[in-house]
């Protein structure tokens, strides 16, 4: 894969994981330094003392294009071949500090410690979030825009769909309604590959869907006015989401056909998982082949069955 992607740690001052052989005991553990050494805290610490480093004033995330980190000696050296994109590791809102760290290694350059990231003109704040709160990244919503548009260049639509209630409850966004409409379409795309459904149909499957979740978390869509009137859950949310998709399953004349296209060992996975479900009996099955197909191509069919 070219360029190949650099996942950077991301861990509270003291919070980091570390690794040691079982045989090792707690006091050599302790003493020794370079197990709390990580892809941060040496960022940190190039950031002091390595010249190229404070010349580039980088971003964590830039970091990787200049520096090669070594997993054995756990350090930067200079790069000087190949290009590589960095990532920070994600980070849900709902973990509050650690949320409001990558923000500000996200937007914040050249730091030389934590201290560094909490100080912001030369008064140290008590949190993070404190910090990212006088440096006026969570204005207006920003930090949370930008959270779901990064979420949305790689997750499905059902995980958008979480995220998003989780961000209404937990992040307190100033205009809710303006979130929504910047990223209803990402969160419907599952929603409009379905057959004969308009886009009134689609936008209300997609509140209903949040309307779930936020039951789940003990509030109600209606109290952040995603739209001007008020919301009426559906006769699928009042039913029972699955049950109401799984009887409202719609089974083409191709998919019909699928399970004439089994092999000997697929079509003996489908007799005994259908039999299964046909005399409602529970049970576990692991299917296993060659990059998935034998499991995709059963599940296919078991799918289509109506099951």
């Amino acid at each position: 894969m070219t360029p190949s992607v650099y996942h950077l740690q991301l861990h509270l001052e003291g919070q980091q994981f570390v690794s040691f052989k079982s045989a090792s005991s707690i006091n050599s553990i302790m003493n020794n330094p370079m197990i709390r050494k990580t892809m941060l805290t040496e960022f940190f610490a190039m950031n002091k003392t390595n010249k190229d480093a404070i010349k580039l004033n980088l971003l964590y995330k830039e970091f990787p294009q200049y520096f090669v980190w070594s997993v054995q000696y756990k350090m930067w050296t200079r790069r000087t071949k190949g290009n590589v994109i960095g990532r920070v590791v994600t980070c849900h809102p709902t973990e509050g500090e650690r949320y409001y760290l990558r923000l500000l290694l996200m937007n914040i350059r050249g730091q030389k410690s934590y201290e560094d990231l909490l100080t912001v003109n030369e008064v140290r704040c008590d949190t993070f979030r404190e910090s990212a709160q006088k440096r006026g990244l969570l204005h207006c919503d920003n930090n949370l825009a930008e959270c779901m548009l990064e979420a949305e260049s790689y997750q499905m639509p059902c995980s958008l769909r979480r995220l998003f209630a989780t961000l209404l409850v937990y992040c307190d966004p100033a205009n809710p309604r303006e979130l929504w409409e910047k990223f209803e379409n990402s969160m419907s795309e599952d929603f409009k590959v379905l057959p004969d459904i308009g886009t009134k149909s689609v936008r209300y499957k997609v509140l209903d869907c949040l309307n779930d979740i936020l039951h789940s978390m003990g509030h109600n869509i209606n109290e952040y006015k995603l739209i001007a009137e008020n919301f009426k859950a559906s006769k699928a949310a009042k039913e029972g989401r699955e049950i109401f998709f799984e009887r409202n399953i719609i089974v083409t004349e191709e998919e019909l056909l699928l399970r004439q296209k089994l092999n000997r060992e697929q079509q003996v996975a489908y007799n005994v998982i259908i039999d299964r479900i046909s005399s409602n009996r529970p049970g576990a099955f692991f299917v296993d082949g060659p990059g998935g197909t034998v499991l995709r191509t059963c599940s296919d069919v078991a799918h289509f069955h109506g099951s």
